[in-house]
């Protein structure tokens, strides 16, 4: 599972803790859920014209490039959340203001936020096709595969570059395309990369090192470093579970990303085969990306 949190968002009156109730409800407490975040904040900072917009808007960006929050925006229409208005009541809001704050929220999704892959806009007002679209839509996105996902997240960003993206994953052994070593472009990188770490395992496992100690599986030794766009990459053996952590400089999202990120996945498997680790571990992969973009 790589969505663990689920930010509810939208208007005063449109169901927001309805649906947080029920989720709970329908998924046994699985996920942290919140009722209003940071869109919430940016459209709060905009109705209110404080000078903090800019800051909340750039948050809302750096929370939906972690890739593990999923973002449910509740929109009925006006007409909708105007008689819910008038039948109890808001301490904050009245028609005019709640108005505004709906139509806030309405241009955040429909000019800029809609498209990215891990937000739902839900314009329905029956809450059990709500329910159903979310689950529909949790399950989806926690089955896409990670390059397809952050591939979405800067093309529909609208610009030619998110910086800091990161995802993770658990390994499906039974899901990874081997034919990405003979991809021309990459093929003699890969083979590099790979007969390096092959030999940094080799050699701090047989005490090859400056320690001259041989290093059992809870080594923190594990290392590659690298000028290249796959910059750095970490292995941690904890809690029966192999962590490999990868750092890219950068990748072409459209070139590139989904050649590397496959690769990376076979890697780290060859990672646990090369520490001798029983075929049963699970194997945890973190890709963070300082640029992720599309034009070079």
């Amino acid at each position: 599972m790589r969505f663990f949190n689920i930010s509810i968002e939208g208007p005063d009156c449109s169901g927001k803790t309805t649906m947080f109730n029920r989720l709970h409800q329908e998924t046994n407490f699985k996920y942290n859920i919140q009722d209003r975040s940071t869109m919430s904040m940016y459209v709060y900072a905009c109705l209110y014209n404080r000078s903090d917009r800019d800051m909340w808007f750039n948050r809302i960006i750096n929370d939906l490039s972690q890739l593990d929050t999923l973002y449910v925006v509740l929109l009925p229409h006006e007409d909708v959340i105007l008689e819910r208005l008038a039948q109890r009541g808001d301490e904050c809001q009245d028609a005019s203001s709640i108005i505004k704050v709906r139509s806030l929220f309405n241009n955040l999704i429909k000019c800029k936020f809609g498209s990215f892959p891990n937000v739902l806009c839900l314009e329905e007002t029956d809450l059990n096709k709500n329910i159903a679209f979310t689950l529909d839509f949790i399950k989806s996105r926690n089955k896409m595969p990670g390059q397809d996902l952050i591939k979405a997240l800067v093309i529909n960003s609208g610009q030619n570059e998110i910086v800091d993206v990161q995802c993770k994953e658990r390994i499906d052994v039974s899901s990874i395309d081997y034919s990405v070593l003979d991809f021309p472009q990459e093929k003699e990188y890969y083979e590099k990369i790979t007969e390096k770490l092959e030999n940094k395992i080799f050699k701090e496992f047989s005490g090859l090192n400056g320690h001259n100690i041989p290093q059992k599986h809870d080594t923190r030794r594990i290392i590659y470093t690298g000028n290249s766009c796959i910059s750095f990459i970490h292995a941690l053996f904890r809690d029966n579970v192999l962590n490999i952590s990868v750092t890219l400089r950068s990748s072409n999202v459209i070139q590139t990303l989904w050649a590397d990120y496959e690769f990376l996945k076979i890697l780290s498997l060859k990672i646990a085969n090369e520490m001798s680790l029983p075929e049963s571990v699970a194997v945890d992969l973190t890709v963070n990306i300082r640029s992720a973009h599309i034009i070079p």
